[in-house]
């Protein structure tokens, strides 16, 4: 039905371009006649030359100006790389104004002699969006992981995303989340040299997937934008406890119609993680200390190549791939003692290993100068992982002994496929309607087989879910107004088999409104409201065990049900950029990660919790001082408030916590920057979980070598070793407090070079059709 739209709406006559009497478009190219993207547009009355509006055009190099009041006008274009151009003359009446196309001849300068004298804030607040500038950050860390933290609010809480005190945060890459298994443990091994700049959504619109209750985090990638063939060489090296390293090498060929690029990179990590819990075992009295030390050895390539072709009549075909293998061993060492005088020592030797591949094909069609345009993609990935664990117990009561022997074998293979077209048409000078649809399947299998001593166990766990979506959403410009609403709709059906049968079927409705408002010239206002869903993530649904030792596991929970937020914002801008944001939601049957006991074990799992109320408010304040100081520093107060039966029981708790964080940069000498940058999380509560404070301090120095094709970077993370994360659970016949670290303490150096001719063109960007799903897919429950 919607693609029957799509036909009547590109059927419709010429006269379309009368809703948009007043629009003044065109095209910007260069003297070989190929289109210059993203190049600056300006335009001036003729009578006095002053600026009446500006833009910047778009990849395929056209630009459109709307509501231009009659008279004589003439375009100025300008480009880096290019010299500058102008139209001729041209009048504005009762029609629409093509004007002929801008042609701007490339700079002859020598480009080792231009120097960049601006730089981005690290954060801008834009339409919708907070954007996170860490493409120059010293202190952005080795691993996208740690470039998260240059988020405002967000902290990662037993291995869980939070923003802002909440759960729900939907992981992107380049508009889709990564096709890997789960998506905390990507993103610790993903390159934080690749990120150009990480956007956060937390109000996103209706052409979004609903996913997210808590928001959106889009990771953009760098994308070689020169002329010609060129790219980056980075190799960092890093040393904590263990040493660390890695290389990243991106190419570009551009040339003509044709753009092929392609990314490739290698990850040694030496890492571990250490976590200590005291319990007591309400119902008989005993009390029991563990001790657990997981070092783990990760080798990770990544490979992304991908090309875009300009065809004929303003079309656009491209592809991408991607590959991401995985090798991990663990060979951990955990104790417990019981005061019952029961001593346990477990050795757990894993191997893992993750297959994943993934593939993209778009096609863009822009059908007019004035914005019809219309947009489709085809996504597929699968990929394969395993884990095969021997673990060795040595129990000992008294002066006696005994050994036990486990093997878990897992297997896991999961497929997703997506397709989805989207389709924008103006409606008069200032508005546009955007339609779309999205059609997504997932198919997981995985098979547990767990035989030893005293325990055999086999379990098979098959998953399948389909949603289909659609779309409208209208966008506009009035009185002073920016404003943007729309409707989404998506129906699920999911079935499950395991040990118990899950069989769903639903469709809900998702509505959201955003409005802008200048209050001054530097001062705005943002009005917000969405509707969200979160699907509990597949593994989170799996009831398969995995063993840690005798007295701990972890499982999954096939009862779980998506949980609802309602999402409200209002925000104030200074220069674009955040200063003041209050927000509210309520969230329905909340997803949260708790802790249960069955006959002397703990285990941990996810629940739903019947409602969560949370309330939050951010502060931002710039730091600046003359031309040597830059920098931000904030605060987000937050209350938690929790009431479920669970248990058996009612359980209500709320607290009030506040995250504290900054970044200072100081121009020296000599071209070298130094950054100190950090944050600190008060005491809180997070689902059954009442965590004490913790934060890190990072420091580092960057220095530009040989003209500045080479760039030298030093850094410290957590430099008081201050990121250990400590808590409490009681509730009920639950006793648990807990101390967990990783080997946040690094130093680490990096050495950039660049290959190739450097002048900036820019390339194509583009986001893919498989988006919520894959964020889902969490195949390792650590």
């Amino acid at each position: 039905m919607l693609f029957s739209l799509l036909l009547m709406l590109l059927a419709l006559p010429m006269a379309a371009q009368q809703l948009t009497p007043t629009a003044v478009s065109g095209r910007v190219i260069d003297n070989k006649g190929q289109v210059v993207p993203f190049a600056s547009v300006v335009l001036r009355q003729l009578a006095d030359s002053a600026v009446v509006q500006a833009t910047q055009a778009s990849e395929t190099g056209r630009y459109q100006l709307l509501g231009v009041p009659a008279g004589r006008y003439r375009v100025q274009v300008s480009a880096v790389g290019y010299g500058k151009g102008r139209s001729g003359e041209f009048a504005v009446a009762a029609k629409a104004v093509v004007v002929p196309d801008v042609r701007l001849a490339v700079a002859a300068q020598v480009l080792d002699e231009v120097r960049v004298v601006g730089q981005k804030p690290l954060l801008e607040m834009t339409t919708g969006k907070l954007v996170v500038n860490v493409a120059g950050s010293l202190t952005a860390g080795a691993t996208a992981l740690e470039a998260l933290e240059k988020v405002p609010g967000l902290l990662v809480l037993n291995n869980r995303i939070v923003l802002a005190g909440q759960e729900g945060v939907l992981i992107q890459i380049d508009g889709r989340t990564t096709q890997y298994t789960d998506v905390v443990s990507v993103l610790k091994d993903f390159p934080s040299s690749t990120i150009e700049r990480i956007e956060v959504i937390t109000q996103p619109g209706a052409t979004r997937d609903a996913a997210g209750t808590a928001g959106i985090i889009n990771i953009i990638l760098k994308k070689n934008t020169d002329l010609g063939t060129n790219g980056t060489l980075t190799a960092n090296a890093a040393y904590g406890r263990f040493a660390k390293a890695g290389v990243l090498l991106d190419l570009n060929h551009r040339a003509g119609a044709l753009n092929v690029f392609g990314t490739a990179s290698y990850n040694y990590r030496h890492t571990y993680e250490q976590l200590n819990t005291e319990r007591l075992d309400t119902r008989t009295g005993i009390r029991y200390e563990q001790q657990s030390y997981q070092p783990r050895l990760t080798q990770a390539p990544t490979f992304r190549v991908g090309a875009d072709y300009r065809l004929p009549h303003r079309q656009t075909l491209g592809v991408l791939l991607n590959a991401y293998l995985n090798r991990t061993q663990l060979n951990a060492q955990s104790s417990t003692r019981a005061d019952n005088g029961v001593n346990v020592f477990t050795s757990n030797d894993t191997r893992r290993r993750t297959d994943s591949y993934a593939g993209n094909l778009n096609y863009k069609m822009l059908l007019d100068t004035l914005g019809r345009e219309l947009t489709a993609d085809v996504d597929y990935s699968r990929y394969t992982a395993g884990s095969l664990g021997l673990l060795a117990n040595q129990v000992r009561v008294g002066d006696v002994s005994r050994q036990q022997t486990l093997r878990n074998d897992q297997q896991t293979r999961i497929g997703l496929a997506s397709v989805k077209a989207d389709y924008r048409q103006p409606l008069t000078a200032t508005t546009n309607l955007l339609l779309g649809a999205k059609v997504s399947q997932a198919d997981i299998r995985s098979q547990l087989e767990l035989t030893g001593t005293d325990a055999g166990r086999a379990d098979q766990f098959r998953y399948t879910e389909s949603i289909g979506a659609a779309y409208v959403q209208a966008e506009g410009t009035q009185v002073g107004l920016t404003w943007q609403t729309g409707l989404r709709g998506e129906y699920t059906v999911a079935e499950g088999t395991a040990a118990t049968s899950i069989r769903r079927s639903y469709g809900q409705l998702f509505p959201s409104l955003s409005v802008d408002k200048p209050l001054t010239k530097v001062l705005g206002a943002n009005l917000a409201y969405s509707r969200r869903i979160g699907r509990p993530s597949y593994q989170d649904l799996n009831p398969n065990l995995v063993y840690l030792d005798p007295y701990t596991s972890q499982r999954g929970n096939p009862l779980l049900t998506p949980q609802f937020t309602g999402n409200y914002k209002l925000a104030l801008t200074y220069q674009k950029q955040p200063f003041f944001i209050l927000g509210y939601s309520r969230t329905r049957d909340a997803i949260s990660l708790v802790t249960a006991t069955e006959d002397s074990i703990i285990y941990s799992t996810s629940a739903n919790l019947d409602n969560l109320r949370s309330y939050n408010a951010t502060l931002n304040l710039p730091l600046t001082y003359r031309k040597l100081l830059t920098g931000y520093a904030g605060v987000t107060v937050f209350y938690n408030e929790y009431l479920s039966e669970y248990l058996g029981s009612t359980y209500r708790a709320g607290r009030t916590a506040a995250t504290f964080y900054g970044q200072a940069n100081v121009q020296l000498p000599q071209n070298i920057k130094l950054e100190a940058s950090g944050y600190y999380q008060t005491a809180g509560i997070n689902g059954l979980i009442r965590f004490r404070g913790f934060g890190a301090l990072n420091l580092g120095l960057q220095k530009t070598l040989w003209q500045d094709r080479a760039t030298l970077r030093l850094a410290v993370n957590d430099v008081l070793f201050s990121s250990k994360q400590r808590g409490t659970v009681r509730y009920q016949d639950l006793d648990v407090t807990f101390q967990s670290y990783g080997e946040s303490r690094q130093a680490r150096v990096s050495l950039s070079w660049k290959l190739g001719n450097q002048q900036l063109k820019a390339a194509r960007k583009r986001t893919t059709g498989l988006e919520e799903e894959r964020g889902r897919v969490k195949t390792d429950k650590e």
